[in-house]
């Protein structure tokens, strides 16, 4: 009978036990669902800002071209050393 009653303990214990996790796993998976949302739109606006930065570098090396061009059109190069 001693056996009967340990394994009916063992029994409730463990039905408890799977019982606390059943009725908390909903709560966990929605907290880490939106800890999920909440990296994906942060993710999301680094993408923007990394594009708009690739954007002005590419337009600051174009205008930086540009002048660099004007400058080695310059009659005697940029020294005045070309020629001698």
């Amino acid at each position: 009978m001693e056996f009967v009653g340990g394994f009916m303990i063992m029994s409730i214990l463990l039905g408890l036990f799977f019982a606390a996790i059943w009725l908390s796993l909903p709560m966990l998976l929605l907290g880490l669902r939106r800890q999920i949302m909440e990296s994906h739109t942060t993710l999301i606006r680094l993408e923007g800002r990394i594009a708009r930065l690739e954007q002005q570098i590419l337009h600051h090396q174009a205008s930086a071209n540009q002048s660099a061009e004007v400058i080695d059109t310059v009659s005697g190069g940029v020294d005045g050393t070309v020629g001698r």
